[in-house]
């Protein structure tokens, strides 16, 4: 969700928003894996169990019983996430980096196309592009976080970076 929502900032405000780091987001729903919604309609807390987010959950809410209205929640909400126009992507102006890892629920190719998008694939190959694509091999988007000595010196390396010229 964290992505998703640094997104919408970035278009709706961008004045707060110097530079972006994104991981594993699509602007619409055809950038998921084939089958991942239907999957997600059918998700009953119990395939969750035993899972980390089941174990965090119980660790640090006062209300461990509330973990079906939880998933229920987070289904409905993963369900109806609506789609942006490209317009709005191509709107970002902060230098973005997507990361992403080869396994992910985002399909690689619609990375690309944001990349795209947001400028990354410059046609004067001379000039490096302001925003970025990382691909994390054997890697799906849960497993980004356990990549925490790749995430680490490529995301510190971006956000150190001086800004580029405005686009």
């Amino acid at each position: 969700m964290g992505a998703g929502i640094a997104l919408r900032i970035a278009i709706h405000y961008p004045d707060l928003v110097s530079k972006l780091v994104v991981a594993s987001v699509t602007y619409n729903n055809s950038g998921f894996r084939p089958g991942l919604l239907t999957g997600m309609e059918k998700l009953k807390p119990e395939d969750l169990t035993g899972t980390s987010w089941q174990d965090e959950y119980i660790r640090i809410t006062p209300n461990p019983e509330d973990w079906p209205t939880l998933v229920d929640k987070l289904k409905q909400l993963d369900l109806h996430i609506p789609d942006l126009p490209a317009g709005a992507i191509r709107s970002i102006k902060a230098p973005t980096l997507v990361i992403i890892g080869d396994s992910d629920i985002v399909r690689p190719e619609r990375s690309v196309e944001m990349l795209r998008l947001l400028g990354g694939v410059p046609e004067d190959i001379s000039i490096l592009p302001q925003s970025r694509l990382a691909v994390f091999p054997n890697t799906t988007d849960i497993e980004l976080v356990d990549r925490s000595n790749w995430l680490i010196p490529i995301v510190t390396e971006f956000l150190d970076a001086p800004m580029p010229e405005a686009r």
